[in-house]
């Protein structure tokens, strides 16, 4: 047995694995609905917390109309939108005032306009701290200014946060995809998360693994501030693993639950963007490992790319000298192991409603977020840190 053959049979074990983590993490894992929760709607107003949605936005133009409009027609009746244009060099700013006084809206929707960072903050985080410092409700949903919401995805949320006696509850939208970017990227993207950290894990107390999604992050006021609130996370850029972590950590009951139909988004806008959004989290999700970027690069290097790149050099092989010969291993390791990965790696692509042709992109996703995670740390280590919306981060010394 030489090498390529070890490799490939270390990845087709691999893949096996996956399959038997995939088939443990699914199990009791819940698909959160607006029709799921129809026993919600008529739980009387007076038995509702107040809930206080704070929305950071910096350049934001596109998508908050649509965020905002959305926010407004929320089927619950105790809420207030906190919204903070972050030193936006856009029109951010002025969309949220012109919603803001709106007669219907005005008692709904604040606007808070911010113009620097406080020393020692990421921007995200200060305009979270900012909104929050600011809400009267019992509970907060941070957000972002590009998720459209259903109307009742409030209600459906809260339904399933205070009715299951929990501290955090964490959605996971729907992705909008328009590019081939996103199609090839993402959803590798959420199967690679999805791996690193099990629904199942997260939502179980006895497991350290936490996880939330920036999207929606529903959380109980007085435990959020009494845990260290933003004050705690204050220099983070992935401020919804870190505030997954502080709720986890400080032994508090969290849930992370997909959705059908509730909220969606659209994240990136081109494959430039995609590949900076990604960058600016990759190194500090991984701990600021080294270790751990390198270790995930060279895993998804030998399961993802070396089966479809030695089944296609080794079968054309094959096929341009007209071998008749008995069947060769390597081939045929190749082969079983690409079919593995495919029979694995196609559910999600028809979770998120996409061709299954996106399944021959997985060695491509593989590059792109080996390069992604790669650049970030580099970055990281050389001090320039990574940039997101004109902003520029570096990590901790």
């Amino acid at each position: 047995m030489n090498v390529l053959e070890i490799l490939l049979g270390l990845a087709f074990a691999s893949w096996l694995g996956l399959a038997i983590l995939w088939l443990w993490n699914l199990k009791g894992v819940k698909v959160l609905t607006a029709a799921g929760e129809g026993a919600s709607a008529g739980q009387p107003a007076a038995r509702l917390p107040r809930v206080s949605v704070l929305v950071p936005a910096r350049n934001e133009e596109a998508a908050l109309p649509a965020c905002l409009e959305s926010l407004l027609r929320l089927e619950y009746p105790d809420y207030e939108i906190i919204l903070v244009d972050d030193d936006s060099t856009d029109s951010t700013g002025r969309i949220g005032d012109d919603y803001a006084r709106r007669p219907e809206s005005a008692a709904r929707l604040k606007v808070i306009h911010n113009h620097e960072v406080a020393p020692g903050w990421s921007g995200k985080v200060h305009a979270l701290s900012l909104a929050e410092r600011a809400a009267t409700g019992d509970w907060l949903l941070a957000t972002d200014a590009d998720v459209v919401f259903h109307p009742a995805a409030l209600r459906a949320a809260m339904a399933r946060a205070a009715g299951g006696g929990l501290d955090l509850l964490s959605l996971l939208p729907e992705f909008e995809f328009t590019s081939f970017w996103e199609r090839m990227v993402l959803p590798a993207f959420s199967f690679l998360l999805s791996t690193l950290f099990p629904m199942r894990a997260v939502n179980n107390p006895s497991s350290r693994k936490a996880l939330a999604a920036g999207a929606f992050i529903l959380m109980r006021a007085e435990t959020f501030r009494g845990l260290g609130g933003y004050e705690s996370i204050r220099r983070a850029v992935t401020e919804d693993l870190r505030t997954a972590q502080m709720f986890k950590q400080g032994g508090r009951r969290i849930i992370l639950a997909p959705t059908r139909g509730l909220l969606r988004t659209r994240m990136y806008a081109s494959g430039g963007e995609l590949f900076e959004g990604l960058s600016r989290s990759a190194f500090e999700g991984s701990g600021f490992s080294i270790s751990k970027i390198l270790g995930v690069g060279i895993v998804g290097m030998i399961t993802a790319v070396l089966p479809w790149a030695a089944a296609l050099i080794l079968g054309l092989g094959h096929a341009l000298a007209y071998r008749a010969a008995g069947p060769d291993p390597a081939l045929v390791l190749a082969l079983a192991t690409c079919a593995m990965s495919a029979l694995i790696y196609l559910p999600i692509l028809f979770f998120l409603r996409l061709s299954p042709l996106y399944v021959f992109t997985l060695p491509l996703a593989a590059i792109f977020y080996a390069a992604v995670s790669v650049a970030s740390m580099w970055k990281s280590l050389a001090g320039r840190g990574v940039s997101w919306k004109e902003r520029h981060y570096r990590a901790p010394d």
